[in-house]
C-alpha cells in the first residue's frame, strides 16, 4: 500500500496497517506545551502516546532538561515512563542553534535512531535518519487568518526561516488535513512529494460519559440546566471574534435565557468588549479537558466560527460530547466536519445568527445534528492516527 503524497480524505481515514518492523523513534517533543495543552500541544501529547504503545516502535523522547524536570510530574504516566534524551539549553535557543548551525545532529543524542520526528513545527538535523516534521498548517503565510500586527510578522520570519529548511532537509511532512497540504504545497511547492496527510483525531475522554467532577464544575460556573452557546478557543483575531462580538448581541436578544459562554483565553482588547454586549456573557479562561467535556456536552449549541483552522479540534471533541456544532465554511472545517455540522459564511454574522437561531428554536434538529457529530466524530481515533502515521514512517526508511 503507497502513501500518497496527499492520504485520501479524512472521512476514509479508518483502516489497520499491519505492524511491519520495529522502528526506532526518536520524538522532538516541546514538553511546556503537553501540560494543560490545548490545539498543537494536545496533538503532540496523543500521537505521542499512541505512536509508543505501538508495537512495531521504540520510541524515546529528544527534549529540554529544565522542560522535563519541571512538567513530568505534573503530566505523570506514561510520560514518566518514557526514555529521554535531555538538552541543557532552553527550547527556543537550541532551536535557534539547529536552524544556524545544524548541530547536534539527533544521532548524537541517540545514535541508533531510524525516525527523528518532530510533533510539531521545528527543525532538528540529522545524520544518516529520517527527518520528519509535523506542520499544522500554512496560517502566517495566508491572507486574513492572523491579524498584521509586530508578533505576527515576527513569527512569519521566524516560520519563513524554518520551512525553507524543511524544503531543503525534511523527509516527509506531516499534516492533519488536505486542505493544509494543499496550502503548505501552495507556498512551498517544493515539499508536494513529501507532503502527507494523516488526521488528528479526538482525546478518548470526550467520548465518555459525563463525570461528577464535570458536573461539580458547571455547578461552581451556575451553568448546570441552563441554556447556553459555548464558544471554545477564546476570543481572537484568527477565531473570528469580532464576528462573535457582531452577531452574539443579536442571538442573546432573541432568547433571552441563553448565555454566551466562552472558554479559553481571550486577547485583552476583545474580554472587554464583551462588557459591552451583554450581562449574560460568561468568560471561563482556561479549562481543563473534564471542565471542557462538561461544557461541551450541556452546551445547547457550540458555536466555532473560526476564520482559519488547519483541522478544528473543537469541532469533533464537541460532537464526540454531544453537542450540536454551527462552524463556519472556512478552510479545513468543511472537510472534518463534513454533514455533521451546521455551517456558515466566515465574513456574514447574520448567517451564524439565522443558524444559531434556528437551533435554539428547533430541539429536533439539535438532535439529529448529534448523532450525526457522534457517528462522525467515531471515525477519527488516535490509534488509527498513529496507525497511519506508522506506516509513513515506514515507507520513507
Amino acid at each position: 500500500m503507497q502513501c500518497e503524497p496527499i492520504i485520501e480524505r479524512a472521512e476514509q481515514a479508518q483502516f489497520t496497517i499491519p505492524a511491519t518492523r520495529m522502528m526506532r523513534v526518536l520524538a522532538y517533543v516541546h514538553l511546556r506545551n503537553i501540560h494543560g495543552s490545548t490545539g498543537a500541544g494536545r496533538v503532540a501529547r496523543q500521537i505521542t502516546e499512541q505512536l509508543a504503545k505501538r508495537s512495531n516502535m521504540e520510541v524515546r523522547i529528544l527534549a529540554d532538561r529544565n522542560d522535563a524536570s519541571r512538567i513530568l510530574p505534573l503530566v505523570g504516566k506514561p510520560w514518566t515512563d518514557y526514555s529521554y534524551h535531555l538538552f541543557a539549553a532552553d527550547t527556543s535557543k537550541q532551536q535557534a542553534r539547529w536552524l544556524a548551525l545544524n548541530s547536534p545532529a539527533a544521532e548524537r543524542f541517540w545514535p541508533q535512531t531510524d525516525i527523528v520526528y518532530c510533533a510539531g513545527e521545528s527543525y532538528v538535523p540529522v545524520v544518516k535518519s529520517r527527518l520528519v516534521v509535523t506542520a499544522h498548517d500554512a496560517a502566517y503565510f495566508e491572507e486574513g487568518a492572523h491579524k498584521r500586527d509586530q508578533a505576527y510578522w515576527r513569527q512569519r520570519w521566524k516560520w519563513q526561516i524554518l520551512f525553507r529548511k524543511l524544503e531543503s532537509r525534511a523527509d516527509m511532512i506531516h499534516t492533519v488535513s488536505n486542505f493544509s497540504a494543499e496550502r503548505l504545497v501552495h507556498f512551498f511547492p517544493k515539499l508536494a512529494n513529501r507532503v502527507r496527510v494523516v488526521p488528528n483525531a479526538v482525546t478518548p475522554c470526550f467520548f465518555e460519559a459525563q463525570s461528577q467532577e464535570g458536573i461539580n464544575y458547571l455547578k461552581e460556573m451556575n451553568l448546570l440546566g441552563r441554556r447556553y452557546i459555548l464558544v471554545p478557543g477564546g476570543l481572537h483575531y484568527r477565531k473570528n471574534a469580532e464576528l462573535i462580538l457582531q452577531a452574539a448581541p443579536r442571538v442573546l436578544k432573541h432568547d433571552s435565557k441563553v448565555i454566551l459562554v466562552i472558554a479559553g483565553h481571550c486577547q485583552p482588547i476583545y474580554s472587554q468588549k464583551t462588557q459591552e454586549i451583554s450581562n449574560r456573557v460568561l468568560l471561563t479562561g482556561f479549562v481543563d479537558d473534564v471542565a471542557l467535556h462538561a461544557l461541551y456536552g450541556h452546551a445547547s449549541v457550540v458555536w466555532y466560527p473560526s476564520r482559519y483552522e488547519g483541522f478544528g479540534l473543537p469541532v469533533l471533541e464537541a460532537m464526540a460530547s454531544g453537542a450540536p456544532v454551527v462552524a463556519s465554511r472556512a478552510s479545513s472545517i468543511p472537510e472534518i466536519a463534513g454533514d455533521a455540522a451546521l455551517l456558515a459564511e466566515p465574513n456574514d454574522p447574520m448567517d451564524h445568527v439565522g443558524i444559531l437561531v434556528a437551533l435554539l428554536d428547533q430541539p429536533e434538529l439539535c438532535s439529529e445534528l448529534i448523532q450525526s457529530g457522534q457517528a462522525r466524530a467515531s471515525q477519527f481515533t488516535w490509534a488509527q492516527s498513529a496507525a497511519k502515521l506508522s506506516h509513513c514512517f515506514d515507507e520513507i526508511l
